[in-house]
C-alpha cells in the first residue's frame, strides 16, 4: 500500500480589514415638559420631537438634572452611578432607563446637530471694510501708544475709517487726545477722526432735533452731561455703534496694543461652551514675549475672519471638513438647541495677554482642570498669580459661546440690529452680550484662540480686597441676569419686538418696591454663595494630589465664602460701584436708571437709522 500523496498549498493570508470602532453617540436629555399623573407618575413630553413617555417622577428629575450635557450612554450611566455601589444590576437598570429616554425621543443627539451644521467648504469672509473705534477717557499716553501700534501693525488701507471716541472729563486730556489723533491721521491710509465732547454734543443735538419724540431716550443713552459724574463706558460704546451703523465694527480699549499673539495651549477643532476661559501665568511681560508666537495677522483682520457669517460658513472658514460630535461635549443644552444653519456670528472676542482685565482675582479658585494643573505645578505659581497681573486668558481653539462677555478688542456685526449698551457702571459688556442673544435667540459669539496685549501704563498688583472671597450685599448684584437670561419668556420673533419686550421688563424691575428688590438681592447673593461653595468643594475634591499651598488656598477660599454674613439686607447697608452712592440713594438711582433704560430701548432703532444719516453728512470721507 502506497502512502497517499501529500499536497501542501501555500498562499498569502491577509487579516480581515479592521474597521474603526464606531464613534460613540453623544446625547443629552432635551428640554422637556412634564405633566403629573398622580401616584408618583408623570408624562414627559419633548415639544421638539413630540416624543412622550410615562415614568416615575424621580426618574424624570434625576435624568433631567444629571443628563443635560452631551455624553455617551456609558458616560451618562457612570455619572448616575457616582456615590453608589458598583453593582452590575444597578448599572443595568440605570442603562435601561437612559435607553428608554432615547427610544422615546426625549434626548437631543449631537450627531443630528453636527449634520445640520455641516460646514460650507470655501466660504469666504464678508468683504465690507470695517469701522475701527478706540474708546478712551483721560489717558493720552495710552491713546498715543495704541495709535502708534495701529499704524505699525494694522492694514489701514483695508479699513473704512477710524474714530477715537474720547470720553475724557479733563479739557487738557481732550486737547492731547485730539492732537494725537490728528498726528496719526496724517500718517494713516484710512481717515482717523476724533469724536470728543464737541462732536458728541453735536450728534445728540442733531438726533434730538430729528427725533423730538425720543429726546428723553437720546439723553439717557448718549447724554454725556447727564452722566458726567459716573463711569460712562456704555455711553462711549453707544457712540461707537452709532458711528458705524450698517458696517462691521472693531472696538479697541485704549490700554491694548494692535498685536495678535497665539495661545500657549493649542487644541484642534472647535468647541461650543459657556465655560470659563483657560489661563497660563507669567512672571512678567518679557517672559510671555519670549515664549509666545506672534500671529501672521493684525487683530482687525483676525476679527473679520468670521464676523457676520452664518455658522456653517464660519466653520468652513475655520477649516473644518466636518463638525465632530466632540465639539458639543461642553455645550449647554440651551445653546445646543438654538444652533441653526442661519445662526450668525454677531460678536467676536479675543483673549487678554498681560493684565486679565478682571475686577478681582477670585476666578483663580475655579480654573478649568488644565489651567489649575499648570498653575498648581509651577514653581511659585500660586503666589505669583496672587501677586502679579500677568497672564494669558482665553481659549486654545475657536470657541463658540451663547453670548459675548468681555474682550479688550471686540468685533460687532453692526449690519445687524444690535441693542444699546446700558450707559453707566461696569458689567456693561456682559449685559450687552446677553441682550444681543435675547433679541437674536439663534445668534452666537465666537472667541478666537489668540489674544491682544492688555497693558496698563504701570504694572499693577492684586490687592488684598481683590483676592478676598468674602461676599457682601453689593447692589444690584446680578438682578438683571434674571431678565435677560431667560429669552423663552418672549414669544415674539422679530428683534425689534423682542427689544421692546425687554424694555418693559426693565421698566417693571425699576417699578418694584424696595422690599421686593432687597428680597431679590438676598436671593441672588445666596444663590451666588451656594454656587461658589459647590464649585470650591468640587475643586478641593479634584485637587487631592496637588501641592499643599494650592489645597490651602482652596480651603481658605471656602472658609471665607461660608463665613460671609449675608443676613442683613436693609437699605442702609447697601453698597455699590456707581459713583459714591450708598443706601437709599443707591437704590433710587438704579430704579430710575432701569426705568429710563426700559423706556429708551424701543427708540433705539430710529436713533440708529437717524444717526447713520447724520454721521454720513458729518464725516463724508
Amino acid at each position: 500500500m502506497t502512502n497517499p500523496t501529500s499536497f501542501t498549498y501555500t498562499f498569502p493570508v491577509s487579516p480581515a480589514p479592521q474597521r474603526p470602532a464606531p464613534e460613540p453617540e453623544l446625547f443629552a436629555v432635551d428640554r422637556l415638559s412634564d405633566f403629573g399623573l398622580g401616584a408618583g407618575q408623570l408624562l414627559a413630553r419633548n415639544p421638539r420631537t413630540g416624543g412622550e413617555l410615562v415614568m416615575p417622577g424621580d426618574h424624570f428629575n434625576t435624568l433631567v438634572g444629571y443628563c443635560s450635557v452631551f455624553r455617551s450612554v456609558d458616560e451618562h450611566v457612570a455619572e448616575l452611578m457616582k456615590g453608589s455601589d458598583d453593582a452590575p444590576q444597578r448599572a443595568a437598570a440605570i442603562r435601561q432607563v437612559v435607553q428608554s429616554f432615547r427610544d422615546a425621543g426625549l434626548t437631543l443627539a449631537a450627531r443630528d446637530i453636527c449634520r445640520e451644521l455641516a460646514p460650507e467648504a470655501g466660504a469666504a469672509p464678508l468683504a465690507e471694510k470695517p469701522v475701527v473705534v478706540i474708546t478712551t477717557c483721560d489717558h493720552p499716553r495710552k491713546l498715543e501708544r495704541l495709535l502708534a501700534s495701529l499704524l505699525e501693525h494694522c492694514d489701514l488701507g483695508a479699513v473704512d475709517c477710524c474714530f477715537v471716541v474720547d470720553d475724557s472729563r479733563s479739557a487738557e486730556s481732550g486737547r492731547s487726545n485730539r492732537a494725537a489723533t490728528a498726528a496719526a491721521a496724517a500718517r494713516s491710509a484710512a481717515p482717523i477722526h476724533c469724536f470728543g465732547a464737541d462732536e458728541a454734543i453735536e450728534l445728540t443735538a442733531a438726533l434730538a432735533t430729528q427725533l423730538p419724540q425720543h429726546a428723553e431716550a437720546i439723553d439717557f443713552l448718549l447724554g454725556r452731561p447727564r452722566w458726567r459724574d459716573f463711569e460712562s463706558y456704555g455711553v462711549a460704546r453707544n457712540f461707537s455703534h452709532l458711528l458705524s451703523v450698517g458696517k462691521p465694527l472693531v472696538v479697541f480699549d485704549d490700554d491694548t496694543l494692535c498685536e495678535a499673539w497665539a495661545a500657549p495651549f493649542q487644541a484642534a477643532g472647535v468647541a461650543f461652551t459657556a465655560g470659563q476661559r483657560e489661563a497660563a501665568f507669567f512672571s512678567n511681560h518679557d517672559e510671555w514675549r519670549q515664549g509666545l508666537a506672534r500671529c501672521g495677522f493684525d487683530p482687525v483682520a483676525g476679527h473679520l475672519r468670521c464676523l457676520g457669517l452664518d455658522l456653517p460658513a464660519a466653520l468652513g472658514v475655520l477649516g473644518l471638513p466636518n463638525l465632530p460630535q466632540e465639539a458639543l461635549r461642553q455645550a449647554p443644552l440651551g445653546l445646543a438647541r438654538s444652533l441653526r444653519r442661519r445662526s450668525r456670528v454677531l460678536i467676536t472676542e479675543s483673549g487678554a495677554l498681560g493684565d486679565p482685565g478682571t475686577g478681582s482675582n477670585i476666578w483663580l479658585a475655579t480654573l478649568p482642570p488644565a489651567s489649575r494643573e499648570r498653575l498648581a505645578r509651577a514653581q511659585g505659581g500660586l503666589r505669583q498669580a496672587l501677586d502679579q497681573r500677568c497672564c494669558w486668558l482665553g481659549h486654545g481653539q475657536p470657541t463658540f459661546r451663547p453670548h459675548g462677555s468681555i474682550s479688550q478688542v471686540t468685533g460687532f456685526d453692526n449690519r445687524s440690529f444690535l441693542p444699546p449698551y446700558f450707559p453707566v457702571a461696569r458689567g456693561e459688556d456682559r449685559l450687552f452680550g446677553q441682550m444681543t442673544r435675547y433679541i437674536h435667540p439663534d445668534s452666537i459669539a465666537l472667541d478666537y484662540p489668540w489674544a491682544v496685549p492688555h497693558r496698563p501704563l504701570q504694572d499693577r498688583t492684586w490687592s488684598a480686597d481683590d483676592n478676598s472671597f468674602a461676599i457682601s450685599p453689593v447692589f444690584p448684584g446680578l438682578l438683571t441676569d434674571d431678565l435677560v437670561g431667560t429669552g423663552d419668556r418672549c414669544l415674539a420673533a422679530e428683534p425689534l419686538d423682542r427689544l421692546a419686550f425687554l424694555g418693559r421688563l426693565f421698566e417693571d424691575l425699576g417699578s418694584a418696591s424696595d422690599a421686593t428688590l432687597l428680597e431679590r438681592l438676598a436671593a441672588d447673593r445666596n444663590r451666588y454663595r451656594a454656587s461658589q461653595i459647590r464649585k470650591l468643594q468640587q475643586q478641593i475634591e479634584e485637587s487631592a494630589g496637588l501641592p499643599a499651598d494650592w489645597q490651602g488656598y482652596l480651603q481658605e477660599a471656602l472658609r471665607q465664602v461660608q463665613s460671609s454674613q449675608l443676613g442683613d439686607f436693609r437699605v442702609n447697608n447697601l453698597k455699590g460701584a456707581v459713583g459714591n452712592l450708598q443706601g437709599q440713594d443707591l437704590l433710587d438711582f438704579w430704579k430710575d436708571a432701569w426705568r429710563g433704560y426700559g423706556r429708551a430701548l424701543p427708540a433705539w432703532r430710529e436713533i440708529r437709522e437717524a444717526a447713520a444719516g447724520v454721521v454720513a453728512r458729518s464725516f463724508p470721507d
